[in-house]
């Protein structure tokens, strides 16, 4: 019987080609984009997921009222965690820029000082050594797989040593141990462990002689805690507030100290998508994978139930002969998963095809595997069922109700009559208002990424350049002072700075709590930049009112630090400040001007100026992500040390691969023994429209494919309704009617539901891309053009797709139309 089966599905096939071939294109179409973007929305939801017991694993994340939460807690935060609950499992992860030396060897890594109880947290896959063992002595180090080739070849690099210099000194470490290299979904990115040792703690004072390790207003490591159950988690969630409390009250004022800092526990496996944001645009992604699969099914039950007609004599002959109908929907439903199934092995191989494409254009590394854990086989499986039984029901119910009496009996095939006609109608609606959501929606995306690349940041974009290791323990200031005034000297360089901030970092920063006069409670938060000399002349800041900072005008510059093993000296002396625009309108202040002169108190004793003057406003620098919003800002000067790792150097009339290449030939004679780590503020500005940039590729090539099948769909509509008409157009011509006024007729017949189409598409695409602006700090107004352009557009296409066949028919000769009638 299934081989008989078999035999009319293949001659339905090629008895009807067009039909045929427009049903498992649009179905291949639609399954191949479904696969891509469930490849993209799998790799995003799988991040960490790969570590052994990933779900017992939490960080510790910290807020502060009117700031994004912050994934780094003080240091001494696990120790004194516990104190209070010795069950606790624990490791610390504090980040470190350093210098490894290995013979004639020097190179800039990234080291991450962590507890020797790191390996009972993160059950990481090890290649060489003891796992127990691994980070117990004080002087091991464990390495990545790759670094181990890096710098012993093929050689086996446990007991060989090492130089790694971070942290003000330089020390030789013995590899312990060598593990697997980490895959591309996770966060832990990391190529040396070191053990945490208590003079690393010890070196960590404030200006005031606190310990900045076991002071409550710092963030400085990340902190993970194991928890078997999650029942522990909730309870040690809960019971945080009074942990702060206890614990931070001389630090965090006034009381309560949890409504001054709140602690919270975040499942490792949710940090990457903890940003609602970020959750939001993967969801986005998804959503437009299942609506290009659910236009492919449409496409498939518009066309399916459009040739029913075709085939009503085959359905009355076999009722005839004695089928039933339930063995008739059995018949047209295996029908349906086969086509589903040819059309799937047709999508996966498109999939295969594009996925470099779609890699290189969206920054991914998305592969597809058939044997392992992670194997797409089971979704095909799933796509073949789902597509083949949603969509091959509503026409095996058709195609099964013919009576074998009105088909036999009439000479036209029947096309399900005027209800079945709205049924079609209805359904080349839901297509086109989901194409044309698509349309503006890309559209949107498309004008908000490219005014991103050039909107006003608030400084210049060009002829920037940033280095991002100025802070290196192994550069003494009269270094840093030295290859500033050497970078000032190039030919064709303007000014350079240093400062805690740039293009698409920031570092060391802190937000207090800012009074100004005669405002009553504490004031708002506000972020505190510390920068150097020429940081404003540098990033072309614009000065909205008074002046900019300047070391040689007295109450500018922050006095400097205490000798080592002197006596903090109080800041008693006010010290002149710069604010944004941003801090002039939290303050509460009526302007700019109004600000100029104001005296303002800040909150905690170890990191404030008590009482600073306001002698400038600048307009909003927006350095960070566009979808963080400019916080309130308030900048001193700082010329007695150098704030921050950053350094920027304006160059102009110049070129930059020249410019960049005397600032390190200066680095390497003034620093001989660090590499210089520098680069252009289009490649900082890059990295921050890096994530955007990629989904929004995403999206748009998913929304244009979406848009050809609802076109394949309009096709085959097209192609069914002229072909049942040919004797109408006709009688029609025969009557009088012009070619033109035939064209009219069909072409606005066709086109019906693509203008309802809008009705439903428009207030889709308003919400749905006005939530997604909102997640920008700038972003483009939602004008009607993106609406009327989409519909246009559409318009054009879908009068493209049918005009051709529309024309032959308004030109077809009335005799041969009615020659068979």
């Amino acid at each position: 019987m299934w081989a008989h089966h078999l035999l009319t599905f293949y001659r339905a096939l090629t008895r009807h080609r067009l039909y045929a071939a427009l049903n498992i294109i649009g179905l291949a179409i639609g399954i191949a984009v479904f696969l891509a973007l469930w490849l993209d929305v799998r790799f995003e939801t799988s991040f960490e997921r790969w570590i052994p017991d990933a779900r017992s694993i939490y960080l510790i994340h910290m807020s502060v009222p009117g700031a994004e939460p912050f994934r780094d807690t003080m240091g001494g935060a696990l120790d004194e965690l516990r104190g209070d609950y010795p069950q606790v499992v624990g490791t610390r992860d504090w980040g470190q820029a350093a210098t490894v030396r290995q013979g004639v060897q020097v190179t800039s890594e990234h080291v991450e000082v962590v507890d020797p109880t790191f390996f009972k947290v993160f059950n990481l896959p090890v290649l060489a050594g003891d796992k127990a063992s691994m980070l117990s002595a004080p002087d091991g180090v464990v390495l990545t797989e790759a670094k181990a080739k890096q710098y012993f070849g093929a050689a086996n690099p446990v007991g060989q040593r090492l130089t790694l210099s971070f942290l003000g000194e330089a020390r030789s470490y013995r590899v312990t141990g060598v593990l697997k290299d980490l895959p591309r979904n996770t966060e832990l990115q990391f190529d040396f462990l070191v053990p945490l040792t208590p003079h690393m703690v010890d070196g960590q004072k404030m200006p005031n002689g606190k310990s900045r390790w076991w002071f409550w207003g710092s963030g400085q490591v990340y902190t993970y805690l194991r928890l078997e159950r999650p029942e522990q988690a909730a309870a040690l969630d809960a019971d945080l507030d009074n942990f702060v409390d206890r614990h931070a009250g001389q630090d965090l004022t006034p009381p309560p100290a949890h409504k001054v800092q709140t602690l919270r526990l975040t499942p490792l496996t949710g940090l990457h998508l903890v940003d609602p944001k970020d959750a939001g645009v993967v969801a986005a992604i998804g959503l437009v994978g299942l609506l290009t699969l659910l236009l492919a099914g449409v496409n498939y039950v518009n066309l399916a139930t459009a040739r029913g007609g075709l085939r009503a004599r085959e359905v009355a002959l076999r009722k005839v002969m004695g089928a039933t109908g339930s063995s008739l929907i059995v018949q047209f439903i295996g029908e349906a998963l086969a086509t589903a199934l040819l059309a799937s092995l047709i999508g996966l191989a498109l999939c295969e095809l594009a996925l470099p494409l779609i890699n290189a254009a969206g920054g991914l590394a998305l592969k597809i595997e058939y044997l392992s854990a992670d194997s797409i086989l089971e979704p095909v499986l799933a796509t073949v069922i789902v597509v083949g039984l949603g969509a091959g029901l509503y026409p095996a119910l058709v195609l099964s109700r013919f009576q074998p009496a009105a088909v036999l009996a009439s000479a036209r095939t029947p096309g399900g009559g005027r209800w079945a006609g709205r049924i079609r109608e209805a359904l080349v609606l839901i297509q086109f208002a989901v194409a044309i959501a698509f349309t503006i929606a890309t559209a949107v995306i498309v004008s908000q990424t490219s005014y991103l690349r050039h909107a006003d940041l608030g400084f210049r974009r060009d002829g920037l350049i940033v280095v991002r290791n100025f802070d290196n323990t192994e550069i003494t200031d009269a270094q840093r002072a030295g290859l500033l005034d050497a970078w000032r000297s190039i030919p064709g360089v303007a000014e350079d700075t240093a400062a805690q901030v740039a293009p698409g970092i920031q570092h060391s920063a802190h937000d207090d709590s800012v009074q100004a006069p005669g405002v009553a409670g504490e004031g708002p938060d506000v972020r505190f930049i510390s920068i150097s000399d020429g940081f404003f002349r540098t990033y072309g800041a614009r000065l909205v009112a008074g002046r900019l900072l300047d070391r040689n005008r007295g109450g500018d510059d922050t006095p400097p630090a205490p000798p080592a093993g002197a006596a903090p000296t109080p800041h008693m002396t006010a010290r002149n400040v710069v604010l944004n625009a941003k801090a002039v309108e939290a303050l509460g202040f009526l302007s700019p001007a109004a600000a100029i002169g104001k005296r303002l108190t800040s909150k905690n004793e170890p990191f404030d100026l008590p009482v600073m003057v306001v002698i400038g406003v600048i307009d909003d620098v927006h350095f960070l992500s566009p979808h963080q919003p400019t916080l309130p800002t308030l900048f001193t000067l700082n010329t007695s040390s150098y704030p921050g790792p950053l350094a920027a150097v304006r160059y102009t009339s110049a070129d930059p691969r020249r410019v960049s290449g005397l600032m390190e030939q200066d680095w390497r004679r003034i620093v001989p023994t660090v590499p210089m780590h520098a680069q252009t503020i289009e490649d900082s500005l890059r990295q921050l429209y890096k994530a955007d940039d990629q989904h929004g590729r995403l999206f748009v090539i998913g929304a244009i494919l979406a848009v050809l099948i609802g076109c394949v769909g309009l096709y085959g509509l097209a192609s069914f309704n002229t072909a049942r008409r040919v004797r109408e157009i006709g009688i029609r011509k025969t009557l009088g009617a012009s070619t033109q006024d035939i064209l009219r007729l069909l072409v606005t017949q066709f086109l019906r539901p693509v203008l309802l189409a809008n009705v439903i598409a428009w207030p889709l695409a308003w919400v749905a891309m006005r939530g997604w602006l909102s997640t920008f700090d700038q972003k483009i107004s939602l004008g009607p053009a993106y609406f009327l352009g989409a519909t246009a557009l559409t318009l054009l296409i879908a009068v493209g797709t049918v005009a051709g066949q529309a024309f032959a028919v308004a030109r077809s000769e009335p005799a041969k139309a009615l020659r068979h009638e």
